[in-house]
């Protein structure tokens, strides 16, 4: 049984397009994006022979963060005619069941190869800012904001690769690098999680 702590970091894709219709084009632009929040996982290790074994867990990749701005202007001034400011956050989280290769280094190291699913959650929440510029020389209304939050089922393959150090007959440390990747189709956006944690196991 096993608990371990650590830090994440993203790699993004975001394909969402220029659009131009009726004389007017719309930009989408990203801000870099973060990490937030404290990523965790509990596990149980079961041996079933020198070589192999299986895991049982909780996986909690911890916060996504990051800003879209969609910029609509006019095609002959470039006047701004709206934007949009959206504030988005994803959580990540799961039950996972992996199968694990056990590789001997020496009699106190040992390297874990590790390949199963995830089935949990993918939580996605904004809140969007919208400027309307009026084109006709009228006033201009206050900006108007929503927070909109979606849930959806996650259910993907999980790769780990992790370092034991036996530190004592019934008990090791653990050095792990998890990765998951998620999409959210509706904004065209794709992340790839990384959670690097160091974690304290004990045999039962």
């Amino acid at each position: 049984m096993g608990f371990g702590m650590g830090y994440t970091w993203t790699e993004s894709v975001f394909n969402d397009p220029i659009r131009t219709l009726n004389g007017e084009t719309e930009t989408p632009i990203y801000s870099d994006v973060t990490n937030s929040s404290k990523p965790f996982n509990f596990y149980l290790n079961f041996r079933f022979h020198k070589y192999y074994g299986a895991e049982l867990g909780y996986i909690n990749y911890g916060k996504i963060n990051f800003n879209k701005s969609l910029i609509k202007t006019k095609d002959n001034d470039g006047s701004l005619i709206e934007s949009r400011i959206r504030e988005a956050t994803i959580s990540l989280n799961g039950v996972y069941l992996s199968h694990v290769l056990y590789i001997p280094i020496t009699d106190t190291l040992m390297l874990q190869g590790k390949a199963g699913m995830i089935f949990g959650s993918s939580e996605y929440s904004d809140i969007e800012t919208l400027t309307i510029v009026p084109q006709d020389g009228s006033v201009q209304q206050p900006d108007s904001s929503s927070t909109n939050s979606t849930y959806e089922s996650l259910s993907k393959p999980q790769l780990a690769a992790a370092l034991l150090y036996k530190s004592t007959p019934n008990s090791n440390w653990r050095l792990q690098l998890s990765q998951l990747e998620v999409s959210h189709d509706g904004e065209k956006e794709t992340f790839n999680q990384w959670f690097t944690q160091l974690s304290y196991e004990i045999k039962l």
